[in-house]
């Protein structure tokens, strides 16, 4: 919101008035009005927001959208599925939260134990006992809760960089002395391990609905942001038998053509594990009508452009396409940024 009232007050000077008149009248009912726990109040705000800045922008910004070929798209059905954390989920989590790093993390905005009048991060408690600074740590640990929240075993899978990689290995060694039995598991039966819905509160729900897109004879599209999670999707998908292919970077271009094909004509084949960046932009999976965004990117925009890779042809499937959003959730505020910004 805050680049939106920068670039128009560039374009018309005046247009929204100053940047706090922005942020009061604009910027924090819409915000506020995204969050999953908004009160009805705050959604109507919100809304209300919404709509007179639409009115107040209608003027000076032209915009092209799908509206303008609606009758020539099948129907499209959105829903959110919110899915809570299983119980040893729950314990790994608190776990981590409870961590030195994370309570440095929480603490770091308040006043410094000296009695300086400046804040703990900026003072006394600038870095941890391995010396990183409190500001290099909070995506870290962000990042760490969201392998939490999504599937357990992710963390134990390597990182794609270094720092990630030794920040990793130091909490498992926290994290999981509390609970040698899972350790030792997925040592002796990863594959088991890794395909075990009992793990993942997302994996559960997933169980379920395959289950039902199986029987009905649904074509899906199951798209995740992160690579080493759709390891566990395929793990899954080979442990439960279903006949699936799978889609992501590392993936050849004449390759890529096949997969779609065999997707889109081949009726055994009900599922294709995608890779939101590899496959949201110049695919299409004509014979789709279900996709499953397991794991949201930070940028709304990715999602949209993956839950485009539907097929845009109504004899293919029908009028009726269920689109179906599956989004981590839990009670910790640190993990309410990436459903909030998709909910956008």
């Amino acid at each position: 919101m805050k680049e939106l009232w920068c670039v128009m007050d560039w374009a018309v000077p005046g247009l929204f008035g100053s940047r706090v008149h922005f942020q009061k009248q604009f910027s924090d009912p819409v915000e506020h009005g995204q969050r999953h726990t908004a009160t009805k109040r705050e959604l109507a705000t919100g809304r209300k927001a919404m709509c007179r800045l639409a009115e107040k922008m209608s003027g000076w910004f032209l915009r092209r959208t799908k509206a303008l070929i609606q009758d020539q798209l099948p129907r499209k059905e959105d829903r959110m599925v919110y899915c809570a954390l299983t119980d040893f989920q729950k314990a790994v989590y608190q776990t981590v939260l409870e961590t030195e790093d994370v309570t440095l993390i929480l603490q770091s905005s308040q006043p410094c134990t000296c009695s300086s009048g400046r804040k703990r991060r900026n003072c006394c408690y600038k870095t941890n006992s391995h010396g990183e600074t409190v500001k290099t740590l909070y995506l870290s640990y962000l990042t760490v809760l969201q392998k939490v929240a999504n599937h357990v075993a992710l963390l134990q899978a390597a990182s794609t960089s270094r720092h990630q990689e030794t920040l990793t290995k130091r909490i498992c060694e926290q994290v999981f002395s509390r609970f040698p039995g899972f350790v030792q598991k997925s040592r002796d039966a990863a594959f088991e391990t890794l395909s075990d819905p009992k793990y993942s509160g997302k994996m559960k729900v997933l169980q379920q609905l395959l289950n039902h897109f199986r029987k009905s004879r649904d074509k899906v599209l199951l798209f995740s942001f992160s690579t080493k999670l759709l390891d566990v999707l395929q793990q899954y998908c080979m442990a439960s038998g279903l006949d699936f292919r799978r889609l992501d970077g590392s993936t050849k271009s004449e390759e890529r053509l096949r997969i779609v094909k065999e997707f889109n004509s081949t009726h055994d084949v009900n599922i294709c594990l995608v890779s939101t960046m590899a496959g949201g932009l110049g695919l299409n999976f004509v014979g789709a009508n279900v996709v499953i965004l397991f794991d949201p990117t930070w940028n709304p925009a990715n999602d949209l452009q993956a839950i485009d890779r539907y097929s845009t042809d109504k004899s293919k499937r029908g009028a009726l396409l269920p689109i179906l959003e599956i989004q981590w959730w839990c009670k910790s505020a640190m993990n309410n940024c990436v459903p909030t910004n998709s909910l956008f």
